[in-house]
């Protein structure tokens, strides 16, 4: 008898990937609601229906900012678990976390709409999108990595690997700027649009695919 730990059985990850899509609508559902109370407020004090329009623009604003966020970490994830994969538990704590993030979005998204120009919110939301990305870009390192130890030709590519990095990276940045002069504010977002321009310094970081694959050491 060896003292090693056995390996957890896990079933495929369609269960998993069934509960995130759910969450994720929830977490949509959630956005528009603060919205929704603006229409009887106005009706009650007598203005008129162009003002609920004209006189919330900022939470209107910060509802499709955190719908297009949700959606693209969605359409990530989607594509990340289209890929041949082997599910670990490891994947499944960091795709709780993943969800947990996007469960709490529309909190720090009501925020933004009601205190914009507080130092605080805004760091607060960019530190929730850091780990929302921190957390998937974790899973599709690991994804990659579990794929070339297995041998799949189907796995998560390199091109996924980099794009995910440079996401998160934009992320960083943004969340040091807008804590070294914080009078930038929400414009600090903007810089979450500038992935494109660093996927070449992260694929320059990362070298060659086939050169780490050829300096990693084999079995003994």
């Amino acid at each position: 008898m060896t003292g090693a730990r056995p390996t957890a059985h896990l079933p495929p990850s369609d269960r998993m990937v069934a509960f995130t899509d759910a969450a994720v609508a929830i977490a949509l559902t959630l956005l528009v609601l603060p919205l929704v109370d603006i229409v009887p407020e106005a009706a009650r004090a007598g203005e008129p229906a162009t003002a609920v329009i004209t006189d919330n623009l900022a939470p209107i604003g910060s509802f499709l900012l955190s719908f297009a966020v949700i959606a693209r970490f969605w359409s990530v994830h989607h594509r990340l678990y289209g890929y041949e994969h082997r599910l670990t538990p490891a994947l499944v704590q960091l795709n709780l976390l993943w969800v947990l993030t996007i469960a709490v979005l529309p909190f720090p998204t009501e925020m933004l709409a009601s205190f914009d120009t507080h130092v605080f919110v805004v760091p607060f939301y960019l530190a929730v999108l850091l780990v929302c990305s921190a957390s998937l870009t974790t899973m599709t390192v690991l994804m990659r990595r579990t794929a070339v130890a297995d041998g799949k030709d189907e796995g998560v590519p390199e091109t996924f690997v980099v794009g995910s990095l440079a996401s998160t990276t934009t992320m960083v940045i943004a969340l040091v700027v807008v804590l070294a002069v914080p009078s930038v504010g929400p414009w600090a977002l903007l810089i979450l649009i500038a992935d494109r321009l660093v996927e070449p310094l992260v694929r320059r970081l990362r070298g060659d695919p086939a050169d780490r694959a050829r300096r990693r050491p084999g079995p003994t």
